[in-house]
């Protein structure tokens, strides 16, 4: 049975980011089944467009105020005020808080959330701890996580797996795209997680072994390794090929005046930004890390690659610039497979039946 239960959503921020980008789905999503839910931050940074996805889809958001201390307590209180009786957590801080918050107010059902197949240990080591005594049930949104960590010591039981979802209906990529220039894009954090070195390095080669053809590289995103990123295109003499992108806004009309997404992660969950990328109608060339391979079939809508493998990631790269119709006919594949796989109705589906499944346990 649906509708009625108050939830909350709990997230450190609403910045940019396949985190907050699925928090913010479930809350319309459960909101538009009649429960009653509140999207909880730890402080009080979104984003624009999340800002109007909040306001377009009426959903209720707070944020917690003050030092630690006063936010763990503003917590307990919106948990009493609201008659909070689920929580959907996000990512270390808010897992930690929510599982810490039983102490007080015990009467919760506690669903904290992981979102990458690997983790800092420190980190690593509060999530153990969280999942195993303090959390009813932690949502993986990958199985290469779950398996790693189960591995690791992870209750198994408490792991349920959620894939992403993305807004199939609002997909308006165009796969007859036809040009003598070639656009590749890649859409992350700048972090060494993403492995950037290589990509700069293997569409370096791209170049040097295609001079038929006319490429350019838009690299959108932010972060830490920003600069690094700009030194390495400029000792490459790749300034004039390389378009360097801070969070701009409307990156999915970016997305479709592309023609081949590249992602050369060392390691990940379910890569929103590559499933973006396939809404957009692009085939992919990914490394073989986190759930990639669920997304990515291998010779039907992208290609899969070892990680930091220059040679590989140069040649399937090829295939896809030398060939308009693959790109095209890939393009198209990767809408079928969101279409199929990935669907908002789906991701309800699993989240509802959890929640019904953790309810019965509860009582």
């Amino acid at each position: 049975m649906t509708g009625m239960m108050n939830i909350g959503i709990f997230c450190k921020t609403l910045l940019k980011g396949g985190t907050e980008k699925q928090a913010l789905i479930l809350s319309k999503l459960l909101t538009e089944q009649k429960y009653n839910v509140i999207l909880i931050t730890w402080d009080n940074r979104i984003d624009p467009e999340n800002m109007s996805y909040i306001r377009a889809n009426s959903l209720k958001c707070c944020h917690l105020e003050g030092n630690l201390l006063m936010k763990f307590h503003g917590y307990l209180r919106l948990l009493k005020e609201n008659n909070l009786r689920l929580v959907f957590s996000y990512l270390t801080l808010p897992n930690t808080i929510s599982g810490i918050s039983r102490f007080f107010v015990r009467d919760v059902i506690r669903i904290g959330g992981i979102r990458n197949e690997r983790l800092p240990y420190l980190k690593f080591l509060f999530e153990r701890f969280i999942h195993n005594h303090l959390n009813d049930a932690t949502v993986f949104n990958n199985f290469a996580g779950r398996e790693k960590f189960i591995g690791k010591g992870f209750a198994a039981e408490k792991i349920y797996v959620i894939q992403n979802a993305i807004a199939i209906s609002k997909i308006n990529g165009s796969v007859n795209k036809s040009s003598s220039l070639i656009n590749i894009v890649t859409v992350s954090r700048f972090v060494k997680q993403k492995d950037f070195r290589t990509a700069l390095y293997s569409f370096n080669e791209l170049v040097a072994r295609n001079p038929q053809n006319r490429f350019a590289y838009y690299l959108i995103g932010y972060g830490k390794g920003e600069q690094r990123i700009r030194a390495l295109a400029s000792s490459l003499n790749l300034d004039d090929k390389i378009k360097l992108m801070i969070n701009p806004s409307k990156i999915r009309e970016i997305l479709t005046d592309c023609d081949i997404y590249l992602s050369t992660s060392l390691f990940e969950g379910l890569s929103n930004s590559i499933m973006e990328a396939m809404a957009a109608g692009l085939p992919i060339v990914a490394t073989d890390v986190g759930d990639n391979q669920y997304l990515v079939k291998d010779g039907f809508n992208g290609y899969l690659t070892p990680c930091k493998d220059i040679d590989m990631i140069v040649d399937k790269l090829t295939l896809l610039a030398r060939s308009e119709k693959m790109r095209n006919d890939f393009g198209s594949r990767s809408q079928r497979i969101l279409e199929s796989n990935f669907s908002q109705d789906n991701l309800l589906k699993e989240y509802l039946n959890l929640i019904s499944k953790l309810q019965v346990s509860h009582n």
